[in-house]
């Protein structure tokens, strides 16, 4: 029996649950109740905002928000406009959905007014803007022809909360929040044991339970203002560093002091020393990344800005990069019989069978990125 996620009044979002929806362990729908509200309950002219100003706000520029991060977006916002019913509510959030089960994804900028993602990520659900289909960009009305979807009625009136409600922040931070578990889990099963978590003073996994449970508490409420969601971003930017610096520090250094040498492949050799060097060198840059754009008393500076919300993905792939490179030194030194990994031997049957097929790779920038791709399921299947 499929299992499913029912967006309700009395049933708020979860990292959880999310977490269950982005893997398709769980597929997401809605009660068609909303709780009787009218709409004359729904809003006041001091509360809403018209379909012309919403199209207003629409003046995104600077790069694309990360395709990964887009999906995510759709459900917190199928979840609000439910929470928040407006004229059309049940068309709306039947067609968002539709968005999310098809692929449809809306073209939303990572830089502009702090309105301009909530703008572009509803539009297209009208017909209007731009969406990323099959990996082509299209005209949503475009779109809307391919699948025959009707067109959906524009509401007089929408809620003004849908302007201070920051779904590219809060599907920021829920993302990169759910990736780093899956690093902190994949660092703990597949590479040697060591005091990370001990020595740490439980930063893990005290710390992101303590978190999680805060983004649970702010999805109940997400049309809460900035500031909330600043604070957030800079907890979890902190934890991804502090992860960093125990990688560099713990996992990333050779079991002895001795440089070894690294075949990769025919193609490709290095060594132990100049991988560690590279991890140094991103590590260095998330350093920079840290200090440049967050003070650590006031968490994120008062020049916060669209872009400034992708700072935990940014942070996500720079770690990544230094898991990847870390896998590599551990992986070469696994296969001599005389170390061993922190995994059952079935596990470690499979680990280097995959590295195997990893390591073939000509090209090191491709090599890491397929490593990120085996990290990740390593975690997912075990």
């Amino acid at each position: 029996m499929e299992r499913v996620f029912s967006i309700k009044h009395n049933q708020p979002l979860t990292v959880e649950a999310i977490q269950q929806i982005l893997a398709k362990q769980i597929s997401v729908t809605f009660s068609p109740d909303l709780n009787g509200n009218s709409k004359s309950d729904i809003l006041n002219t001091q509360e809403a905002i018209t379909s012309a100003e919403l199209q207003a706000f629409a003046i995104g520029l600077g790069p694309e928000t990360p395709a990964e991060l887009t999906p995510l977006m759709l459900v917190l916002l199928a979840d609000f406009v439910f929470k928040n019913p407006i004229a059309n509510s049940l068309q709306i959030i039947s067609r968002i959905l539709e968005f999310y089960d098809y692929e449809v994804l809306p073209q939303v900028f990572s830089q502009g007014l702090y309105t301009s993602p909530a703008a572009h990520l509803i539009l297209p659900v009208f017909g209007v803007g731009k969406v990323y289909y099959q990996g082509y960009l299209l005209k949503a009305a475009d779109v809307h022809d391919i699948f025959s979807w009707q067109p959906i009625p524009w509401p007089e009136d929408l809620p003004l909360a849908l302007t201070s409600t920051s779904f590219l922040g809060l599907s920021n931070l829920i993302y990169s929040f759910i990736q780093l578990k899956k690093l902190v889990s994949y660092s703990e099963v597949l590479l040697p044991p060591v005091d990370l978590l001990t020595d740490s003073g439980n930063l893990y996994p005290e710390q992101l339970e303590h978190l999680e449970h805060q983004l649970n508490s702010f999805l109940t409420f997400p049309e809460a203002q900035s500031k909330p969601v600043n604070g957030l971003m800079y907890q979890v930017v902190k934890l991804f560093f502090k992860f960093g610096e125990y990688i560099l520090e713990n996992l990333a250094q050779p079991r002895t002091n001795e440089s070894f040498s690294i075949a990769l492949n025919n193609q490709i050799s290095t060594n132990s020393a100049h991988l560690l060097t590279l991890i140094k060198v991103l590590h260095q840059e998330s350093f920079f990344l840290f200090e440049g754009d967050f003070d650590s008393h006031s968490g994120p500076s008062t020049a916060f800005t669209n872009q400034l919300m992708l700072q935990p993905f940014f942070f996500l792939k720079n770690l990544e990069k230094k898991m990847a490179i870390t896998t590599l030194v551990q992986l070469t030194k696994a296969i001599n019989p005389a170390n061993t990994l922190n995994v059952t031997a079935n596990l470690q049957a499979t680990y280097r069978k995959q590295v195997i097929a990893v390591l073939k790779e000509a090209d090191f920038d491709e090599l890491i990125r397929k490593t990120i791709v085996f990290m990740y399921a390593s975690v997912a299947s075990k």
